[in-house]
């Protein structure tokens, strides 16, 4: 039997929600107002943000006047999304998002922002994210390329994987095709488009980047925890990569993401 990803369990997320909530919601904001555009649901509608974080569109979509039902497995980012909410129109639920608290067809516009790529059945984060939504309401599902697109990431994880002794080449994350994306989205959405999105992420040194990471990237974080002193030279590597990658100064690094939109 396959074992799920660690990634599929909610402590690396709570180790990770401190550190995420400040440094990564203001990066993933971009990818998140394009998928409230993509996905237009009527102004003031209610609307659910599944695997949702800290709240990173939950928060953007009730400024904007929605009412938001936010879920996510992880206590700590829930917790983190109460501490942001303050009087805006959000309900938070510490939940699983293969199984919506929610009754059928109750929602306006669906989402899962960088979620549901991790669970261990993707097919039934995405039943149960149609069955949730009002027919014809649309949802948005977003994931990661490969790291191979991106030079900064591709030397980093190289390093990890040389450091760690696993010297192959790295299994591509899930959903990091759009055909893929277009695939699975399809079993449970129609008229599915896959569109690609780009933010320019800056940093004012490779080493900054480096530390940016190790804080805000669950699997790296999960494996400090894991490796205790081991984790120093693994640290050394990665920062040597990414400096070889991006030099001495200020780093400019284009994040693109793939944002699968369907109709229930």
């Amino acid at each position: 039997m396959t074992q799920p990803s660690p990634l599929a369990q909610p402590l690396p997320w709570d180790l990770v929600a401190p550190a995420y909530a400040d440094e990564v919601v203001p990066v993933f904001e971009h990818f998140s107002r394009e998928a409230l555009r993509l996905v237009a649901p009527a102004k003031g509608s209610r609307i659910v943000d599944v695997a949702c974080g800290p709240g990173t569109l939950a928060v953007l979509a009730a400024q904007q006047a929605f009412t938001v039902d936010a879920l996510d497995f992880s206590p700590e980012m829930i917790g983190r999304l109460e501490a942001r909410k303050g009087a805006l129109s959000i309900t938070p639920h510490v939940g699983d998002g293969q199984a919506l608290p929610y009754a059928d067809g109750t929602f306006a516009g669906g989402f899962s922002m960088f979620g549901l790529m991790f669970f261990p059945d993707r097919a039934k984060g995405f039943a149960e994210l149609r069955r949730v939504l009002a027919p014809g309401a649309r949802a948005a599902v977003s994931s990661w390329p490969s790291a191979s697109e991106v030079p900064v990431l591709d030397a980093m994880w190289g390093a990890v994987r040389e450091a760690t002794g696993q010297t192959g080449p790295s299994a591509p994350p899930p959903l990091s095709s759009e055909d893929v994306c277009r695939s699975e989205m399809s079993t449970a959405f129609r008229d599915v488009v896959v569109h690609r999105v780009v933010h320019t992420q800056t940093a004012p040194s490779a080493d900054y980047l480096w530390e940016m990471f190790a804080r805000t990237t669950a699997p790296l974080v999960l494996m400090r925890q894991r490796m205790g002193a081991k984790w120093d030279v693994l640290a050394d590597a990665c920062r040597t990569a990414i400096r070889r990658v991006a030099g001495e100064g200020p780093v400019e690094m284009a994040m693109p993401a793939i944002v699968a939109v369907g109709t229930a």
